[in-house]
């Protein structure tokens, strides 16, 4: 995209503060996409289509940020938390409120440098927003919950009296069992169902995800540990990333059936590890720009947890070297649509397997 013009017309829509951020957010990734698919370029190569406020870096700690929002700001922490009955609960309040503050969840999510991943923000949003239209969230059973903020309203104006948190809902459920099923998906706790804790919640999806002849090994660490691990985390997309996993293992079962879980505490995160005995890799090239399933993945994982894949590789029925596959780092931006490659580099320390490791951040 050489012509003076449009790039003159690209810089005009990204940069014209009359758009909003999505829109122009959404211009953006249009342009990404064509200039990757008509014009062939690499995505080193593509800075004449998009400018620097169009590129976005894989950040955790932004994450964790957004989040907190509803444990630790005032504005936003009365969406998860017991209303204070010693003020009245004033819905027309509580709306008009969100309204004035939406701009600090909307910046999070469209803002220039780091972002939110847009399925965080549309899960959260879709849970406190007032006026949804039909937009769904889902629960760690990954069942699609309709009801939210918006479900109360009404009830609330009949019966100003009633806590907010105990208003019967049509299907029987008092709010509050929505508010404590919204908490389990963006943090992990300690003071919930005990099926929502890391170590229980983490054990069922990949107890589910592997066949009952599977040798499945946790660690004592992994129990000790994740039984009373509190953070705040995309729930939902960690567990999407680990059923898939459960599925590429499924699909090299041939090579084997056993499989370690083990979990580390480190100064300012964990180390959840998922490893398949006696599997390895075959393609290097498809790893190094992910396509298919591992794209998705990578995609759902962008600036929720940090992802390193770990095995022996080998090629054309021989043993190569190992290999150490950086999924998303630090190092890790997008730019509209496109990601950039992974890292691979190069071990003679065999493995033994394959192994998944989850790098999940404690604070930001």
């Amino acid at each position: 995209m050489k012509n003076q013009d449009e790039i003159n017309l690209i810089n005009f829509f990204t940069r014209n503060k009359i758009l909003t951020r999505a829109q122009r957010a959404r211009f953006a990734s249009l342009v990404a996409r064509d200039c990757l698919t008509n014009h062939n370029e690499d995505f080193n190569n593509t800075d004449e289509c998009l400018n620097d406020s169009d590129i976005f870096y894989h950040s955790p700690k932004k994450m964790i940020e957004f989040l907190s929002l509803f444990s630790r700001d005032d504005r936003f922490k009365w969406f998860t938390h017991k209303w204070d009955m010693r003020e009245p609960f004033k819905v027309d309040d509580f709306i008009r409120e969100l309204k004035k503050n939406k701009f600090v969840l909307q910046n999070m999510a469209y803002a220039d440098g780091p972002v939110v991943n847009q399925k965080t923000y549309n899960h959260v949003w879709n849970f406190i927003n007032f006026d949804n239209n039909d937009y769904t969230w889902k629960n760690t059973s990954f069942d699609n919950i309709k009801y939210g903020w918006h479900s109360i309203v009404e009830l609330s104006m009949k019966t100003p009296k009633t806590p907010v948190e105990n208003l019967i809902l049509d299907d029987g459920h008092q709010f509050k069992d929505y508010i404590r099923m919204f908490k389990s998906t963006i943090e992990f706790r300690t003071d919930l169902k005990d099926d929502d804790r890391f170590s229980e919640l983490i054990w069922n999806n990949i107890k589910a995800g592997l066949p009952k002849d599977f040798k499945i090994e946790f660690s004592e660490e992994f129990d000790e540990i994740g039984y009373d691990l509190n953070l705040y985390c995309d729930v939902i997309a960690i567990i999407t990333a680990i059923r898939q996993i459960c599925n590429w293992i499924v699909q090299f079962k041939s090579r084997s059936s056993e499989v370690r879980i083990d979990l580390k505490k480190e100064k300012n995160y964990y180390t959840l590890s998922i490893f398949h005995k006696n599997s390895y890799f075959t393609n290097i090239s498809k790893l190094k720009q992910p396509s298919g399933d591992l794209n998705t993945l990578r995609e759902g994982l962008f600036s929720v947890c940090d992802l390193i894949m770990t095995g022996d590789l080998k090629t054309e029925g021989e043993d190569r070297k190992t290999i150490n596959v950086k999924v998303l780092d630090e190092e890790t931006v997008k730019r509209g649509n496109s990601m950039s490659q992974c890292k691979v580099e190069f071990s003679n320390e065999k493995t033994g397997g394959v192994k998944y490791e989850f790098k999940i951040y404690t604070g930001v």
